[in-house]
């Protein structure tokens, strides 16, 4: 499997340090947070929580199927940890498979 995977870092939102360090003050020692609590807190909606947590450099646990979000510290339990990595794993094959379904699908329209 072959694909052309170019990273770029999301331009749809600019998160500052301020933005990570209020999140991660938040979440200390308050273990798994849902984000309908964090945004009636911080007034942060999902999808500015989600890049705020993508922006903190693994500070912050999330991703699919987890409780909601949670500060990488200390007290952290491994498993939380694994599963978050794992389920974003999963995400990623799962995604890296549909572009390349689309890609070979737009290659047979081509080709016709």
């Amino acid at each position: 499997m072959q694909f052309g995977l170019q990273f770029v870092k999301s331009t749809t939102a600019e998160i500052s340090r301020n933005e990570i360090d209020g999140l991660t003050a938040f979440l200390f020692s308050r273990g798994w947070v849902k984000a309908s609590a964090i945004e009636a807190a911080l007034g942060f909606d999902e999808r500015k929580i989600r890049a705020i947590a993508e922006a903190s450099e693994g500070m912050i646990i999330s991703g699919p199927g987890c409780p909601g979000y949670m500060l990488f510290t200390s007290a952290a339990q491994l498993p939380d940890v694994d599963q978050a990595a794992n389920r974003l794993e999963s995400q990623a094959n799962r995604m890296l498979l549909r572009a390349e379904t689309l890609r070979r699908r737009a290659k047979n329209l081509i080709a016709r």
